[in-house]
């Protein structure tokens, strides 16, 4: 959009001293020519940006504007930047990365810092399917297009579903849609993981206004919020293992040399994934639903087949 590609172009300016217009025609991918009617713009709304012809030369702002006007350090962009490539390393999109290039540009090479804080969101493997199935969420969220597909709810019901997407929500390692549901007349949460057979329709609807008190992210749920404290008894030699979970100050020491360890989790498949993965060293103290539970689990998995 040609706004925001001039403000683009402003803040760039703000922060250096003076760039080429082919430069600015790169980054934003457009001609220079573009360039150059975008600072009759920049100039007409007040800003005064000049231009010098021949060898050093390059578009500029007026110094003492340069002075007065500056927005943000380089430390405020540093975090802005960090905030972008922590978020894009679970979810990349065209517009993230012409963003990141625009805001990395602010920052003049000698004044560059060595970052000390990054946030790795990705999942473990690449999910191709999960990716085609963002790219098509977001895509129609920012044409408000509906979208259908078939959902498959808690209790393996499926069901055809028609919805208004809005909002690409990351928690509890799962994506889910936040979107005004056609059929329950309601907006929902929907888990990506569950849906199927997604298509957009060409269709266009017009955006429902949403009070950010009802937007269900800014609160502590979860869509499976049943969790269990477990409390483990381990050998010396499956220590180490939980130890990637647990800090070393959680661990009380017994007399027989064994450990104590205390640990929440979700009450999922996940959970008896994580017991097979410690091994036979570590023996389920509490809760003894949860023993049960597993001690079934490990005598199906130990059944010869056709018994």
């Amino acid at each position: 959009m040609k706004i925001d590609r001039i403000l683009s172009i402003v803040m760039i300016l703000i922060s250096k001293r003076q760039v080429q217009a082919k430069d600015l025609a790169e980054l934003h991918e457009v001609s220079v020519r573009t360039i150059y009617r975008d600072i009759d713009t920049i100039n007409q709304a007040g800003i005064p940006v000049v231009t010098k012809q021949g060898a050093g030369g390059g578009i500029s702002l007026v110094d003492d504007y340069r002075l007065e006007k500056k927005l943000f350090t380089d430390d405020d962009i540093e975090l802005i930047l960090t905030a972008l490539e922590s978020i894009t390393s679970a979810y990349t999109f065209k517009e993230s990365e012409h963003v990141l290039k625009k805001m990395k540009s602010l920052i003049p090479p000698q004044n560059e810092k060595q970052q000390h804080v990054f946030i790795d969101l990705s999942s473990w493997g690449k999910d191709s399917y999960l990716e085609k199935k963002l790219q098509l969420i977001h895509t129609a969220a920012s044409a408000h297009q509906y979208i259908q597909f078939t959902y498959r709810n808690a209790k393996g019901e499926t069901l055809p579903r028609k919805v208004e997407p809005y909002t690409l929500v990351l928690k509890g390692r799962h994506w889910y849609l936040y979107a005004y549901c056609c059929v329950k007349k309601a907006f929902r949460l929907f888990k990506l993981k569950r849906m199927s057979d997604l298509i957009t329709h060409s269709v266009s609807f017009l955006p429902k206004r949403i009070k950010n008190e009802d937007k269900p992210w800014n609160d502590s749920w979860h869509e499976e919020p049943s969790v269990s404290t477990l409390t483990l008894r381990l050998t010396e030699d499956s220590v180490g293992k939980v130890k990637e979970w647990i800090d070393e100050n959680e661990f009380t020491v017994c007399a027989d040399g064994t450990y104590l360890a205390t640990i929440t989790l979700p009450q999922d498949d996940w959970l008896y994934s994580f017991l097979f993965y410690l091994g036979p060293d570590v023996e389920i103290v509490s809760p003894l639903s949860v023993r049960e539970a597993f001690d079934l689990k490990l005598k199906q998995f130990q059944k010869p087949k056709g018994t």
